[in-house]
């Protein structure tokens, strides 16, 4: 960086001025001692030594003069750009509007405010507690202005803006931090600032989706990134007849939050083959994650068929045996751990160059997945913080457009059928804004399993209408379940409604589809029909009932450019 090398240039010369000036003086007057020569070559930066009443001047001496001079005056330069720069900082960030602002400047603060610099008016400001983060200098250099300091300090915020910012992520190194960062702008500093809490933590983030009663977002940008992979994986998958027949079968081989999340993913997008549940092979498993993952994940097993294995993906599956996944994920504790095991087992197995993925964490610019790949064939890379983030807005998942559909149509659909409906307590809002965090959550894995269920439409084949239809259904059901065992629901032991306790995460319907009565099956019939945008002159064609064809019609009249 610039004030680096400014730095480093000042301590070189003024060490040189130093010893240059103590061996001058020390030659010229030996007798004065080695101290006084050097308390005489320090005075020479206050232009107060070095006049000799007999010229000439020794030729060290002479040097060490002028490079005092020239260090003096680099040294007033540079501070003086140092407060220009400031103040013009500080200045540009006064007259700043409709800004964002990102408190963090690591790993993820660095990514973010980098992709808002691409997006959007592309104004950013960082604010970093560390002065000496190496992000910083590449930031302003970018173009972002950085103002150090606490965010947790409100003067920090109103610093930066916090007034007049549009946006505030908050990617501290803690959980806690953000989310106080976020509560304090909502509650007195800018209450229509879009605020992001960085959670990325499991077990903070499912604890406050059902307790946190405001519009801070909640996001985990590995939990996001790691949906966004399954629902592309998922995608390619359902548009094999054999695959969408008998299952995926998924090896993941990664370590900590981000086999968590990984594992969570799977299960919640892999539901294309109906009954049938996706197979999982976990590996470099570690004792007693297993049992700690189905503590937290009661009725996992209903959903997904896991199998744990203590070795590596190399180990777990041998290179001649011929047994090979539909998919392999790597994420492992360092990026280059993680492209080494994914190339290791790419060249071992009969898994397709495109179905080994390797996904890397590093930073977003020495990362560029298109310098890793060979010019014929590979294995696959991505960045997962990248993945993570909005195309559009970084805050903003690609998907959100679609799942304010999906809330829209559900309201207007209760709302055809009763039209009080949203104003007794426990009904929805038909705000987007308003609804808890958790239900917006379910909206958007919905939306995100509707882009997998049109794919499978789309690539039905011979498939006829009334099969694949009643397929999806089933698939549908399968994605409900899954979605309700990794919020850690289980069954109630009982297929009385009375039995369920929202309270104590217990459900009546965690069971079969076949278990189902006609109107629940109808439910999950209904909700995707209207998603997989079946031309309207094709819907007679499709033997649908009366709420059902309401839905669709009601999908076709919103504009999505209006849901707020």
């Amino acid at each position: 960086m610039k004030v680096d090398k400014q730095l480093l240039w000042l301590a070189i010369s003024s060490i040189a001025v130093v010893i240059l000036g103590t061996i001058g003086f020390y030659t010229l007057a030996p007798e004065n001692g080695f101290l006084t020569a050097v308390y005489q070559s320090v005075q020479l930066f206050s232009m107060e030594s070095g006049v000799l009443e007999h010229p000439p001047t020794p030729m060290l001496l002479e040097a060490a003069r002028w490079l005092a001079l020239f260090t003096l005056l680099a040294a007033v330069y540079a501070s003086l750009q140092a407060i220009f720069t400031h103040f013009k900082s500080t200045m540009r960030i006064a007259f700043t509007k409709n800004h964002a602002i990102v408190c963090g400047a690591g790993r993820r603060g660095d990514v973010i405010a980098r992709a808002f610099r691409k997006t959007g008016n592309g104004k950013v400001v960082i604010v970093e507690i560390d002065e000496n983060n190496n992000s910083i200098g590449e930031m302003r250099n970018l173009g972002a202005e950085v103002v150090i300091g606490n965010a947790l300090n409100d003067s920090i915020l109103l610093k930066a803006g916090i007034t007049r910012a549009r946006s505030l992520v908050a990617v501290t190194g803690s959980d806690e931090k953000n989310l106080a960062i976020c509560s304090a702008v909502e509650n007195h500093l800018n209450t229509s600032c879009e605020l992001s809490a960085g959670l990325e933590s499991w077990a903070w983030r499912t604890y406050f989706l059902d307790r946190l009663k405001s519009k801070i977002r909640l996001d985990s940008y590995l939990c996001r990134a790691a949906r966004g992979l399954m629902m592309k994986i998922a995608c390619e998958a359902v548009r094999q007849p054999q695959l969408r027949t008998h299952g995926v079968r998924i090896l993941i081989d990664a370590v900590d939050a981000t086999r968590q999340e990984m594992l969570r993913a799977a299960i919640l997008m892999l539901q294309i083959s109906g009954d049938k549940k996706p197979v999982l092979e976990i590996t470099s498993v570690a004792a007693g994650e297993e049992a700690a993952f189905l503590d937290r994940y009661p009725a996992a097993d209903l959903v997904a068929d896991l199998r744990w294995h203590s070795g590596t993906a190399s180990q777990t599956f041998s290179e001649n045996s011929g047994d090979s996944p539909d998919f392999a994920v790597f994420a492992l504790g360092s990026d280059i751990e993680t492209l080494e095991a994914a190339e290791r087992f790419w060249m071992r197995h009969n898994t397709p160059d495109e179905r080994v993925i390797a996904c890397l964490q590093g930073d977003s610019d020495t990362m560029h997945s298109a310098s890793l790949k060979k010019k014929d064939r590979d294995f696959q890379v991505f960045n997962l913080i990248s993945f993570g983030l909005g195309s559009k807005d970084p805050l903003e998942p690609d998907i959100e457009h679609r799942a304010k559909i999906c809330h829209a149509v559900y309201f207007k659909n209760e709302q055809a059928k009763n039209p009080s409906y949203g104003t007794k307590p426990g009904e929805l809002p038909e705000q987007w804004d308003k609804l808890a965090e958790r239900i917006r959550e379910s909206n958007r894995l919905a939306a995100m399993h509707h882009e997998v269920k049109r794919n499978a439409w789309q690539t039905k084949g011979n498939t006829e209408d009334h099969a694949m239809l009643s397929h999806l259904s089933r698939c549908e059901h399968m994605r409900w379940m899954a979605e309700k065992a990794m919020d850690g629901w289980r069954w109630s032991g009982s297929d009385s409604k009375a039995s369920r306790d929202n309270d104590k995460l217990k459900h009546h319907l965690l069971v079969s589809y076949d278990s189902l009565d006609n109107p629940e099956k109808d439910k999950d019939y209904n909700a995707f029909l209207w998603s997989l945008d079946i031309p309207e002159n094709e819907l007679p064609n499709i033997l649908i009932n009366e709420e059902a064809r309401r839905m669709v019609n009601l999908a076709k009249k919103l504009d999505a450019s209006q849901l707020g």
